[in-house]
């Protein structure tokens, strides 16, 4: 008995020796930026200028309706007019393409064109606000106001803060008489908030055409804050290397019709429910793999001892972690295909069995899932030939590859979003984004597509986005200003 203890308790001491061993490779790393950052001193930007550029752009109602909902064209040519006279040195050194009749495409040509081309993106549509928010906003969602340090309004996070953030610093670049040595090329969509079909899709379809192979793409998607997980409290940035698929099913139930004193053993209403308790109580299965691995890796090094040493024994821990995770929201829809019942219909009178009943059911697809694959799952777990199951306006898209975060691309942006932070540095992390952006459309033709909107969120701005009161601070949408500044200047180097 004696000797079965002292090799357990050799076991377990050889065990733990191998985990915290294991765990000092997960050390914060040693940081510095690199020479070129370091020798590009900033330069001076507008700030009063910037902050009223940008409230007067959110003053255009530029509204993505629903899908085959009209769109105010008036809006958005209004803004392109806006545009034109608030950055004149844009639209007179860079050459504008209007593509999908209201999306805007730029080209600033660069010096050397043997070398790959950048493509930064934005979109000038916003989504509606509901009639009872109304009441809730402290200014108008159209207002444009600047008040208390903010611009307030619908778009100043998502996502005309990007759109004028990129041309405020192109036009600041363009009076201090910088020239990229790459091309640069400016796709801002009209339709993102609804799917980017006919702006980004077909902007960069033009771009393939003409033999465009971008070495660095991006758009919005990750983001700057505090907090963004449990046990890590300091300022985060997660920029985006892949984002999710997206399909949504419709489903429809039928059965006999007829007088509701006389139902039979199968109503469509009934049906159906089941089958939406069915998809509810079988969720798709937990994955810790692929871009959350790596962005849970990444994070790692800035965690309390025991959440490190967990992360650095996946060998043994990876339920345990993946369990952990999936505690809260966020960390269980990075890990798996998520099911949302959005939308129901069916009945037309109250004494009337209805002969059929539909819902819609939203998927927002993991890394190494497609929407056949969904589409066949959701049919098995219901296991009711009577219940049709078919994509909603033939509308959906297979998960986007993932970027690689050793590229030259990936460190520029990264020592850049460094450089937003003066005597901070902080941790920037991979991130699968759950969202749908514009940026999906690059995903067959490159593998440097990322996603950062370079704004520092503060307490409850994630909640703004679509929301209620949405607003940026001056001082943040400054920050977005010398990020693009920085960038572009970084791109000559890259």
């Amino acid at each position: 008995m004696k000797k079965l203890l002292l090799a357990l308790f050799a076991a377990v001491t050889g065990l733990l020796s191998t985990m915290a061993v294991r765990t000092t490779r997960y050390s914060v790393p040693q940081i510095a930026l690199p020479s070129t950052s370091a020798s590009l001193a900033p330069l001076p930007i507008d700030t009063a200028g910037a902050a009223t550029r940008l409230a007067g752009a959110i003053r255009f109602p530029t509204v993505s309706m629903a899908s085959g909902a009209p769109i105010d064209t008036a809006a958005f040519n209004d803004l392109r007019g806006y545009l034109e006279q608030n950055f004149p040195l844009v639209h007179s050194t860079l050459a504008r393409e209007i593509v999908g009749g209201l999306s805007l495409l730029y080209t600033w040509q660069g010096s050397d064109t043997s070398l790959p081309p950048v493509v930064l993106m934005g979109h000038m549509d916003v989504v509606p606000v509901p009639e009872p928010n109304l009441k809730q906003w402290e200014h108008t969602p159209f207002s444009g106001d600047v008040a208390d340090g903010f611009v307030w309004g619908r778009g100043t996070l998502d996502d005309k803060s990007t759109v004028l953030s990129i041309l405020e610093s192109i036009e600041t670049l363009l009076k201090a008489g910088h020239k990229p040595k790459r091309t640069i090329y400016l796709t801002f969509g009209h339709d993102e908030e609804v799917g980017g079909r006919y702006g980004a899709r077909l902007m960069v379809d033009h771009l393939v055409a003409k033999g465009v192979k971008p070495v660095l793409v991006l758009d919005e998607g990750g983001f700057m804050g505090s907090g963004l997980m449990p046990g890590l409290e300091q300022r985060t940035a997660i920029v985006g290397i892949a984002e999710k698929g997206y399909v949504s099913l419709k489903l429809t139930s039928r059965a006999s019709g007829g007088h509701s004193s006389m139902p039979g053993p199968r109503t469509a209403i009934g049906a159906l429910s089941r089958a939406l308790a069915a998809l509810e109580a079988n969720p798709f299965p937990y994955k810790l793999e692929g871009p959350t691995l790596g962005m849970v890796e990444s994070i790692a090094p800035y965690l309390p001892y025991v959440q490190r040493m967990m992360i650095a024994n996946l060998w043994m821990t990876r339920p345990l972690v993946s369990q952990s995770l999936a505690a809260n929201p966020l960390g269980a829809a990075l890990q798996h295909t998520t099911t949302s019942p959005t939308m129901l219909s069916g009945g037309i009178k109250d004494n009337v069995l209805p002969p059929e009943a539909t819902a819609v059911v939203n998927f927002r697809i993991i890394s190494g899932e497609t929407i056949a694959s969904v589409r066949e799952r959701v049919t098995r777990v219901i296991a009711d030939t009577l219940i049709d199951v078919a994509l909603l306006d033939s509308v959906g898209v297979d998960p986007s590859p993932v970027s690689s975060t050793s590229s030259p691309a990936y460190q520029l942006i990264a020592s850049t979003i460094r450089s937003m932070v003066p005597g901070e540095v902080p941790p920037v992390i991979p991130y699968l984004v759950m969202g749908g952006t514009d940026a999906k459309f690059w995903g067959p033709h490159s593998d440097k597509v990322f996603r950062f909107l370079p704004i520092p969120l503060g307490d409850g701005d994630r909640d703004r986005v679509h929301g209620v009161n949405e607003r940026v601070a001056v001082r943040d949408y400054l920050s977005a200003v010398g990020f693009f500044v920085q960038l572009i200047r970084g791109t000559d180097t890259m």
